[in-house]
């Protein structure tokens, strides 16, 4: 938090009273006294200046303007506007001795304090930040230096030191701040060793004075215009050294869907240093039409785990279609996912790189909408007989975009349903073309009831697009009491057909129709 000090004292003073129009006239005003004013409350006073010069007025609602008349037709111009260390409005005006000024505001929409002192104020710190202390400081979340005061200032220089290093800074002056952009400049020295772990930098200015009037140069303790600020600084924090699942890495689409056990769908960010495995960082995912307030936006918390340098979100398993996540929205074309909370074991965040999300990482995809074609043809054919210990084959389109544990055989057996299961462990598992598997197995030993119907599925089927394509790739088999491979004939008179109806000349091993049935090659 920021630290204030050396503040001006002020009175609040109550209105003086208060006109049948329910306005707040504070009648003659003081320079440093504070006066307090409400919303939707028209206000107005005034002050007639002892010596010509300037009066600077500090407004914490709307601003309270000084006009040249009573009927407040004529503003008077501002030389110098700023927004002071607190917020507040600050503007000078010109006045002349003896011209009496009016303050008015109409219509306050926003209530507030105001207040105005004759000539510059005394130029006094308001606070720094990081603030000085104990309290190590980490370029991880500190990528500069902000020192405010009270009123606009100048500086003449500025110089950074810690051990025997020595860099002179050029800071960035805005009105009463002084910024010193010191991101780059550390990181390079811990990279170069020169910084460590409780090692003390100073920021030395010299030359500090009131931006509008150089006599007035306060002095803070260390002889006048002179300013030292010192700091003890933490360890070189952990930078990022590789990632994967991100746009930086080459993933710019977002799947509406992946795979568990697949290799997508985990978003890796590995670091140069050990990481806290109890920092409990947070991934949100963020999808929706920010500007559409009605229709709301889709958030969700996917899983984090923290394994020595490395942080990783699992997106796997959870089905993120444009129509399912926010319902009558028409689909958006990015979906966004950020990391927050990423700690070293040495307690500092993780360094972003960015000063604007010190904390968090932030990625932008396109979002992909996945959906696959899964159909299946099986051997024997659909609607044949099925006999313990034949031999299947079963061929999936896209049958690299599924898992599955096993081929179930489901049927009758007397009269209650059974199931039998033949684990994927046994079963022949060969890559086709374009993305299509061929699996090959023996039926196992069933023995349904006459006449009952066997069905055959995939156990424990997961698709690569998360929709169920069960009923895609199932088959219906008669059951037999005769086995098709007790066909007797010679085999020279055997003319054989394959399932399609070609006729084959040399068989392989497989099914085949020869003399108007099924037989079985070996």
């Amino acid at each position: 938090m920021k630290f204030k000090y050396l503040l001006a004292c002020s009175v609040i003073s109550t209105a003086m009273s208060a006109n049948a129009a329910n306005s707040i006239d504070f009648g003659e005003m003081q320079p440093n006294a504070t006066y307090e004013y409400q919303s939707m409350v028209p206000v107005m006073g005034y002050y007639t200046p002892t010596k010509t010069g300037k009066i600077v007025c500090y407004s914490t609602g709307e601003e309270i303007t000084p006009y040249e008349d009573e009927g407040h037709a004529n503003a008077m111009i501002s030389t110098n506007s700023y927004y002071g260390a607190s917020g507040e409005k600050v503007r000078t005006y010109d006045v002349t001795e003896g011209e009496t000024i009016y303050f008015y505001l109409a219509f306050p929409l926003e209530g507030g304090n105001f207040r105005f002192t004759v000539d510059n104020e005394m130029l006094t710190l308001s606070y720094v930040d990081p603030p000085v202390g104990e309290t190590p400081v980490s370029i991880a979340t500190d990528y500069s230096a902000t020192i405010a005061f009270s009123i606009p200032v100048k500086y003449t220089k500025c110089t950074l030191n810690v051990n025997d290093t020595s860099i002179e800074m050029t800071a960035q002056v805005s009105n009463s701040y002084i910024i010193v952009d010191w991101f780059n400049t550390l990181r390079k020295l811990y990279r170069e060793g020169k910084i460590n772990a409780g090692d003390e930098l100073t920021l030395n200015f010299t030359g500090i004075r009131d931006a509008n009037d150089a006599s007035n140069r306060p002095d803070f303790g260390y002889g006048v215009g002179k300013l030292i600020l010192k700091y003890k600084m933490a360890g070189k924090p952990a930078e990022l050294i590789w990632q994967s699942g991100t746009p930086e890495s080459g993933m710019t689409d977002f799947q509406t869907y992946y795979l568990p056990g697949s290799n997508e769908g985990i978003v890796s960010l590995t670091f140069s240093e050990p990481l806290d495995p109890k920092c409990h960082p947070i991934a949100e995912i963020s999808y929706g039409d920010s500007d559409n307030v009605e229709m709301g936006m889709y958030m969700e918390r996917p899983p984090v785990t923290i394994e020595g340098k490395t942080c990783s979100v699992n997106l796997q398993g959870v089905t993120r279609f444009p129509d399912q996540m926010i319902p009558g929205l028409p689909a958006q074309p990015t979906i966004g996912l950020t990391i927050t909370g990423i700690k070293s074991a040495d307690g500092q965040y993780v360094l972003t790189g960015y000063a604007s999300s010190p904390y968090s990482f932030g990625y932008s995809y396109n979002l992909k909408s996945v959906v696959y074609s899964i159909a299946a043809d099986w051997l024997p054919l659909s609607g044949s007989e099925l006999n313990s210990g034949d031999p299947m084959e079963i061929w999936v389109m896209n049958g690299k975009k599924i898992i599955f544990d096993s081929v179930d055989f489901s049927y009758i057996k007397n009269g209650e349903s059974a199931k039998i299961s033949v684990p994927y462990s046994e079963l022949t598992a060969t890559e086709d073309s374009d993305d299509a598997m061929l699996y090959n197995l023996n039926a196992p030993t069933i023995e349904p009831d006459p006449n009952s119907e066997i069905v055959v599925t995939l156990g424990g089927l997961l698709c690569a697009d998360g929709l169920d394509h069960s009923t895609d790739i199932l088959v219906k088999y008669k059951s037999s009491t005769s086995a098709v491979d007790s066909i007797e004939m010679e085999e020279s008179d055997r003319v054989y057909f394959d399932l399609t109806g070609r006729r084959i000349a040399s068989p392989d091993k497989g099914i085949y129709i020869s003399n108007g049935k099924k037989v079985i090659v070996k």
